[in-house]
Parts: structure tokens; sequence; C-alpha cells
């Protein structure tokens, strides 16, 4: 009688996570956070620890490598942030993580921020 009591709530926990991946499949799509994200890409324009961690952040969200060579810690990396940037930043994993219509609020952040941390090419005579 145990055993079934059991493999009820296994099914039930089943239908129940099923009934939620079938709610999530068709909310529409979460907005992107563009307040948050403004708010962090001013921050990582700043040459401060915050602005490192807020620039770590960003681009370890879209798996790329920080232009300016900094390997930062992933989500460690939000320790280094104050109360402010954390909140944008799970807003930001929010609606990263959720169904969203487009991708290109991050990845245009992360144009900006690559064009302005990457040292302009040297031509060929040293300049």
């Amino acid at each position: 009688m145990h055993h079934t009591f059991l493999h009820e709530s296994t099914q039930a926990q089943s239908d129940a996570a099923l009934a939620e991946l079938d709610r999530a499949w068709h909310l529409p799509p979460t907005p992107a956070p563009h307040e948050s994200l403004q708010l962090l890409y001013d921050a990582a324009c700043l040459n401060t620890g915050g602005g490192q961690a807020a620039r770590s952040v960003l681009f370890w969200l879209a798996d790329q490598t920080d232009p300016t060579g900094y390997a930062g810690y992933g989500g460690l990396e939000l320790r280094r942030l104050d109360r402010q940037l954390k909140h944008a930043v799970f807003e930001v994993m929010t609606w990263w993580s959720s169904s969203i219509q487009s991708d290109k609020p991050l990845y245009e952040i992360l144009g900006k921020l690559r064009a302005q941390c990457t040292p302009p090419a040297k031509n060929s005579k040293g300049n």
C-alpha cells in the first residue's frame, strides 16, 4: 500500500509539472527589461570593480568572453555588485530565462560594450 501512495504522489507531481510547462509554453513572451539592461550597460562602461562585474555578468549570460580579457567567475560576480545592480541582473536573468520574443536587446548591449572595450587595431605602420 505504501508503494501505491508513492506512485500516486509521483504521478501527481509529474502531472503538476506538465501542467506548469504547458502554462509556461502558452504565456506571452516576456518583454525585455530595457531599464535594467541600460543600468547594467552604464555600470559596465565604468572602470570600477562593479563595472567589471556588471560587464562580466552580461557576457556570461550569453556565454561570451569579456572583450577586456577579464575572466570572471560567472554568477559569483553578483557578489561584487551593489543592491541596485543585483536587482537589475535578476530582472535581466528572469527575462533571459523565460519565453522571450527576441534576444536582440541583450546582444545590442553586448555589441556596444564590445565596440567600447575592444582596442582599435593598429595599422601596418604600427600606429
